[in-house]
């Protein structure tokens, strides 16, 4: 599939305003629950390097490993909620996304706060 000029500028554009969101964590990862991509923001939220971040597993931070939150997501669909974490509440949305043709999860995260 090519893409044109006006595509990849988009592509560009969302991935520059992924990485710069201000207190909104992005999370990419795969079926085998590793991260493949997180932004500044994610590695601030849990407190760890980018690095350290690749190398780490979706649920990782987490007393129960993100269960049954996880199974629920391998299930397809958006989903919505609040967890807890080490470092606080956190509500988050996760859906599936594709890269390259290939499918993803991605978990939009950022600190909870109460109504």
């Amino acid at each position: 599939m090519s893409r044109n000029a006006i595509e990849l500028a988009q592509l560009a554009l969302l991935g520059e305003a992924t990485e710069c969101l201000e207190g909104v964590a992005v999370f990419v990862w795969d079926e085998d629950r590793n991260y493949v991509a997180v932004n500044q923001a994610a590695c601030e939220l849990v407190g760890k390097t980018r690095a350290e971040m690749l190398q780490m597993k979706v649920g990782d931070t987490t007393p129960d490993r993100a269960s049954p939150l996880f199974e629920q997501v391998q299930h397809g669909g958006i989903h919505t909620g609040t967890l807890t974490s080490p470092g606080g509440k956190i509500d988050y949305v996760t859906c599936p996304t594709r890269i390259a043709g290939l499918p993803y999860m991605v978990s939009v995260c950022w600190p909870h706060k109460p109504a």
